[in-house]
C-alpha cells in the first residue's frame, strides 16, 4: 500500500521550525563563547586636538641631525653554507706523541 505524501507546507513548516530552533541554539552558544571587547581607556578614546603644537615642531629643527657621511656602516659576516650531508673521506686520525725524554732528579 502507498503512503500518502505529507502537504508541501508540512514540509516546509518543519524545515524551517529546525532550522530556527538550530539558528538560536549556534547564535546563543556564539555570545557565551566569545570574549568580551577588551576595556580601553577613555583617555585614548578621547579626540585629538587638530591645532598644531608649534613648541614641539621648534624642538624637532633643534636636534642634532647626522650627515650621511657620519654614519659608519655596519660590518657583515658572510653566512657560509651548512654542510648537509656527511663526506665520504674519513677525517686524519689524531695521534698523540709520547715524550721518551726522561727527567732525571738530583738529589743534593
Amino acid at each position: 500500500m502507498k503512503k500518502p505524501k505529507a502537504p508541501r507546507l508540512v514540509t516546509v513548516a518543519i524545515f524551517t521550525t529546525i532550522t530556527t530552533i538550530f539558528w538560536i541554539f549556534f547564535s546563543l552558544y556564539r555570545i557565551l563563547a566569545t570574549e568580551s571587547p577588551p576595556k580601553v581607556d577613555s583617555k585614548l578614546l578621547e579626540p585629538i586636538s587638530p591645532e598644531l603644537d608649534r613648541d614641539s615642531l621648534n624642538k624637532l629643527e633643534e636636534r642634532v641631525f647626522f650627515e650621511e657621511s657620519d654614519i659608519t656602516k655596519p660590518f657583515l659576516v658572510p653566512l657560509l653554507p651548512i654542510p648537509t650531508g656527511i663526506s665520504e673521506e674519513q677525517p686524519p686520525e689524531e695521534t698523540i706523541e709520547e715524550s721518551t725524554e726522561s727527567a732525571s732528579v738530583t738529589e743534593i
